[in-house]
């Protein structure tokens, strides 16, 4: 194992790495090269998800194999293939669920205060002093729900507790170690019951074929007597579009907050981006940082060389 590739579109990674490894051979590819022959012999390397497939025939010899993503959907199209006989680690680690944790307060913040009202009055020069008497929210007030608690659902939880919410998690199954900052855990199949008690649901499940199409047809009618909003951060797979606006239209949640999409880039005739009660966020709520994927990746290879469980391997039958 005399050195590692970097085949990812993050600016300046292989540097990042070298910086922390000095004594590490890191080789830097193009992503743009389709037909890169230092992946020949290549056993450890630090790639997007995203450019896998198409260089599936030059993974003969890889060990392992350090997404610079937490969601690896891409990659389940290597599930059926016989050559896979490398671990893939996801990038996931605390500034990833912190930085989700602040894009959803901010979400939140922003539309009990009619922010975005706010801002369109000042296009128009109104001062709009009246919108928010008797009306505002804090954060302490509500039942938010969390769909999925796991790696990155866990600091949202934990950052939204602080601020004094009630927090119900919606898992596969209730862990034997309860977190403390999580009132109380819902298992998928009372879905009907957790959506009916939250004031925000927020999904941040992974793409799985569990999650797809969880909110399908009218389950989120279960939202309607609290005026529910639906913030998704996790995988648009969790609801068809078509759904979701029928959600929508029928009142069955009040408002809808979205990072990411049943098509992504959302199409233009998509009916979500005309709906006054729906905010558009273009798959941003939370990134690979350069130098996070960087000593993230520095600290897994020491337990790699080392023989040492890799944390977050993907399990290509669970799909993350």
């Amino acid at each position: 194992m005399n050195h590692v590739i970097v085949y990812s579109s993050l600016s300046k990674l292989a540097q990042h790495i070298k910086k922390l490894m000095p004594l590490l051979n890191v080789i830097n590819i193009n992503p743009d090269n389709s037909e890169p022959v230092e992946l020949n012999n290549a056993e450890i390397m630090v790639a997007d998800c995203s450019l896998l497939p198409n260089i599936k025939h030059k993974l003969s010899n890889i060990k392992w194999i350090q997404s610079t993503f937490a969601g690896v959907e891409k990659l389940m199209e290597l599930r059926d293939d016989k050559n896979i006989n490398f671990i893939v680690t996801r990038f996931v680690d605390d500034t990833f669920g912190i930085e989700m944790a602040e894009y959803v307060v901010m979400q939140i913040v922003a539309h009990e205060r009619k922010q975005w009202d706010e801002y369109e009055a000042q296009k128009k020069t109104i001062w709009a002093s009246d919108s928010l008497f008797g009306t505002r929210r804090l954060i302490s007030d509500m039942n938010i729900g969390i769909m999925g608690v796991g790696n990155i659902g866990k600091p949202v939880a934990r950052i939204l507790k602080n601020f004094g919410a009630k927090i119900r998690g919606l898992t596969r199954t209730v862990p034997t170690i309860k977190e403390s900052y999580i009132d109380e855990y819902r298992t998928t199949n009372l879905l009907p019951e957790f959506l009916s008690n939250c004031d925000y649901v927020i999904n941040i499940l992974p793409a799985t074929p569990e999650t797809d199409g969880l909110l399908n047809g009218d389950v989120l009618k279960n939202c309607k007597e609290n005026n529910t909003i639906f913030i998704n951060v996790g995988r648009g797979n969790i609801i068809k579009e078509n759904d979701l606006v029928t959600a929508l239209e029928n009142k069955w949640i009040a408002a809808a907050i979205l990072d990411v999409f049943e098509v992504e880039p959302l199409p233009p005739t998509s009916k979500l981006w005309t709906m006054p009660q729906v905010i558009i966020t273009p798959h941003n709520s939370c990134s690979a940082r350069t130098e996070s994927v960087a000593k993230l990746f520095v600290n897994n290879y020491k337990k790699f060389i080392n023989g040492e469980p890799l944390p977050n391997t993907v399990d290509f039958q669970r799909g993350y």
